[in-house]
């Protein structure tokens, strides 16, 4: 079961390559199983469970020497799988008792015996016996991965109709002979999409065990239907055993590998099974020490597939815990990949959408749960969900709503945050809905999951303030437009994509009463530093220091979420009538532009949205300052005033609250001579603060 991701997000994930992943082609001969005797003789017949096998495959019977195999597949009590269906009556009376009943399935199960899927967002009516090369591209891939054999499954345990047993065997048997297992591995797309890419293979690999648990003992799931079922599945791990055995870092040899050691470890009777074993779970124990980062993170740096990669991990280190094999360094920066997504919740416990990480709706809460349930974690389980989420119970047993509902919870004991390795920092008050939190973006490029925002930031106040645009599945035309630069909260110099270099992160402070954070990119003769200070609790400023020769225009781009927006000024601000909005205002002359950007709203689906465009044109090198004021009422925002300064790298400002609050700013790119109110210091901030909300001098070297 795919636990920790909403099934739309579980649905756009992982269909798109990384850059680097090759598309090569490897010729192999003896990946298919040509018929009944190719299928016994590649079993260790010398086993003594596979004797009725034996003494039928000796005979020639086929027949019965499906019915043994069919047999002894649902009678062997080892290999377990992750849960069982000999557990059946603790699950059922579990679902009617908390969950709603597993009966609830059969609007989703009927709708696949009609053939109507919804898939990344596109509904599509299919003719009962389908065309698997459906197009679009990824539609069709996610088609083949038969996430829905899950929703039949539940269907056929809550009702027992047998109609969503015979139509699981009827698609499996329709697929395997539509579909042979192809002479050549490839990863070529086709004009429309492949039914087997490594990737889907792998995923095949480990979803096809949940079916076979599922309808092991319906009696449609007949002795040829297991046998078709069983021979399909060492195919497929001949296919990816067959693939490029070097490793290749991102999300897709986490699946293929994982694929290929689930068949090796599900399906010991065959003689190549102790190697597809060995193979997968030495590649993944790679990936967790080479592809995982020291601080947590995935090494694609995108939430989404990071928590896909986490979940990858789990589903392998469970079944193997349920097999009773140790594989030493395969889960040794796990934990750590649950506090990445713990550093990174915004106060509504979702996680922001940077890269390919979908829409912004998708909550850590069902995943923390489960690192609340493995690693004994209070902190996971504050931000995880309040009770015991239904798919944990194909985790972890029927016992886990006891489980869970015994777990202590307390609130994480950090606010503000350096990713050391990903270079993402967050900039928070607290945990609760209406903190603020502020996530500044300087992670390096990281391959195709990647998008063109260096240096972005996006604020959350209760609400979302500042947005990254998100993405849509791979196969919408627009999902291209929400990759540049311009949908992001980011500079961009005479209207051409950003500088094309890794950002290097230069500075990072936090204490009580700031935190600081610096970051820079330089390529083609260029150079953008942004310096990012949240003064707490209040508000942020962003300097941005672009440095070169000539004279170039040099944009900001600021983009509002869905809803009203207004000018006011030299700013512009959301306009929601009630809760948090945030004005966005420049202290440095530019000229504001109100244009019209795109968000996600689907997997399938962008709507228009407000961007605030501040433009400065003009000899480098360009000092430009924008301040980020949170604001509840807008009686409350104060007046803003530019103090000027002789140095070009500098920004001098004071802010005058309506309660009387003074602060008066400095702030540089880098270490320089400061002053500002009678106060002088060698620092890149100078900040000096009088009033009701906080006293006192503040530097930052």
């Amino acid at each position: 079961m795919r636990v920790g991701i909403s099934l739309a997000s579980a649905l756009f994930l992982l269909v798109m390559p990384v850059m680097g992943h090759a598309s090569s082609v490897t010729n192999i001969s003896a990946m298919a199983l040509s018929g009944e005797p190719d299928f016994f003789q590649s079993l260790d017949l010398a086993r003594p469970d596979l004797a009725e096998v034996r003494a039928a495959v000796n005979t020639r019977d086929w027949p019965q020497a499906k019915v043994a195999w069919a047999r002894h597949l649902a009678d062997r009590t080892t290999p377990q799988w992750i849960w069982s269906r000999r557990d059946r009556p603790a699950i059922v009376r579990l679902y009617d008792e908390n969950f709603g009943g597993l009966a609830r399935y059969t609007n989703a199960a009927d709708r696949v015996l009609a053939r109507d899927f919804n898939l990344l967002g596109v509904r599509q009516q299919l003719a009962h016996k389908v065309q698997w090369l459906q197009g679009p591209v990824e539609w069709t891939h996610v088609l083949s991965r038969f996430g829905y054999w899950q929703d039949y499954g539940r269907a056929y345990w809550g009702t027992e109709k047998s109609i969503y047993a015979r139509d699981f065997v009827d698609l499996l048997e329709d697929w395997i002979q539509s579909n042979p297992v192809p002479a050549q591995v490839s990863n070529e797309r086709g004009e429309h999409g492949s039914v087997w890419r490594t990737l889907e293979a792998g995923i095949r690999g480990q979803s096809w065990f949940d079916a076979m648990e599922f309808f092991m003992d319906a009696p449609e799931f007949d002795p040829q239907a297991k046998y078709l079922m069983s021979k399909s599945l060492v195919e497929h791990a001949r296919y990816l055993s067959a693939w490029d055995t070097r490793f290749r870092g991102g999300n897709w040899q986490v699946c293929e590998a994982a694929g290929l050691a689930t068949v090796g470890i599900m399906l010991p009777e065959f003689k190549e099974a102790a190697g597809w074993r060995q193979r997968g779970l030495n590649l993944l124990v790679e990936h967790m020490q080479h592809d995982v980062e020291a601080d947590g993170m995935h090494w694609e740096l995108t939430p989404g597939y990071h928590t896909w990669v986490m979940n990858e991990f789990l589903h392998v280190s469970l079944l193997c815990q349920k097999n009773h094999l140790e594989i030493p360094g395969l889960m040794s920066r796990h934990e750590k990949m649950y506090e990445v997504l713990e550093k990174l919740a915004r106060p509504d416990r979702t996680y922001p959408p940077v890269g390919d990480a979908g829409t912004g709706t998708a909550s850590v809460a069902e995943t923390m749960g489960v690192g609340a349930l493995l690693y004994h974690r209070p902190d996971f389980r504050y931000l995880a969900a309040d009770r015991c989420a239904e798919d944990w119970v194909w985790l972890f047993g029927p016992e886990v709503c006891q489980r869970y509902a015994a777990l202590d919870s307390r609130v994480p004991d950090f606010t503000s945050v350096l990713l050391t390795n990903s270079q993402y920092t967050v900039m928070r008050t607290g945990w609760n809905p209406p903190d603020k939190y502020l996530l500044f973006d300087c992670a390096p490029w990281r391959g195709g999951h990647s998008h063109q925002d260096r240096l972005q930031v996006t604020v959350f106040a209760g609400r979302d303030l500042l947005v990254d645009a998100g993405m849509c599945s791979y196969d919408e035309p627009v999902s291209r437009e929400l990759r540049v630069s311009a949908a992001h909260n980011v500079v961009m110099i005479d209207g051409q994509e950003q500088l094309q270099a890794d950002p290097k992160l230069i500075a990072w402070h936090s204490d009580t009463a700031v935190d600081f954070a610096g970051g820079e990119v330089t390529a083609g003769g260029l150079t953008h530093r942004r310096s990012v200070l949240f003064v707490k609790p209040d508000y942020w400023v962003v300097l941005d220091n672009v440095e070169g020769q000539g004279s170039h225009e040099v944009k900001r781009l600021f983009h509002f979420p869905l809803g009203p927006a207004k000018v006011v000024g030299n700013a512009a601000q959301t306009d929601f009538p009630k809760g948090t909005n945030l004005r966005v205002q420049s202290v440095d002359g530019s000229q504001l532009e109100m244009q019209a950007g795109q968000i996600a709203t689907s997997l399938a689906t962008v709507e228009k949205a407000p961007v605030a465009v501040f433009t400065n044109t003009g000899k480098l090198p360009l000092t430009l300052c924008t301040l980020l004021l949170p604001f509840r009422d807008a009686k409350d925002l104060p007046i803003v005033n530019s103090l000027g300064t002789d140095d070009a790298g500098q920004k001098k400002f004071e802010i005058c609250f309506p309660n009387g609050q003074h602060d008066e700013i400095v702030i540089a790119g880098a270490t320089a001579d400061l002053s500002v109110a009678n106060q002088k210091a060698k620092a890149r901030v100078l900040c000096v603060r009088r009033g009701p909300q906080a006293n006192g001098l503040i530097t930052i070297p």
